[in-house]
């Protein structure tokens, strides 16, 4: 465990704690103006939540560790066992002051769902670090961005949720080829 305690430290915590106190922020701005919560706003609030954890994957130790006998997955392990426990609870603050605050809520993405999404952001990751190196988590929290908002422009678009969104219509189906990928992509090959 002596991993721990530089591991903690080398986390990029501030995006997700950003999203969790703007989406707080905008919740209790919705709640004042006694305005029902929309689904878009929710599935945004629990997404960005998500995206901002991806952020903390970024490795600023990675091209000192890179020629060591330390593995990608044990690095990525590391982090991941770091950052979830506290996604968990920002989640669990999110979902648990819609709940007080609004009556009724809208549809939003599951525990599966966002666990589907945020498994496709780590190996997307995990791919993409092979070849950016410390820039990947930049480009991969990009891509993540724009396809959260793709997602949410369905309506305009007339696309089917499923297609734009797998995450939420097929969580495990999603998440099982994501731990695939990134095991594979973390144990795999040799790093560039």
């Amino acid at each position: 465990m002596d991993w721990l305690t530089p591991t903690r430290r080398a986390v990029r915590w501030s995006p997700m704690f950003a999203a969790l106190a703007l989406a707080t922020a905008t919740l209790v701005v919705v709640r004042l103006t006694d305005q029902p919560v929309r689904s878009d706003l929710l599935v945004v609030s629990l997404v960005m939540l998500v995206i901002g954890a991806l952020c903390g994957l970024h490795d600023p130790g990675r091209d000192f560790v890179h020629a060591m006998p330390v593995s990608a997955g044990r690095r990525l392990g590391h982090r991941l066992v770091v950052l979830v426990p506290m996604l968990a609870v920002a989640l669990i603050v999110l979902r648990w002051m819609a709940t007080t605050m609004f009556a009724a809520l809208p549809s939003a993405p599951g525990w599966s769902a966002l666990a589907a999404f945020g498994a496709v952001g780590v190996a997307a990751c995990a791919v993409v670090t092979r070849r950016l190196g410390t820039r990947a988590v930049d480009a991969v929290v990009t891509g993540m961005l724009v396809w959260l908002g793709v997602a949410m422009s369905t309506e305009q678009l007339d696309l089917p949720v499923g297609v734009v969104m797998p995450w939420w219509r097929w969580p495990v189906a999603i998440t099982s080829v994501a731990v695939l990928v990134t095991v594979v992509a973390t144990t795999r090959g040799v790093e560039a």
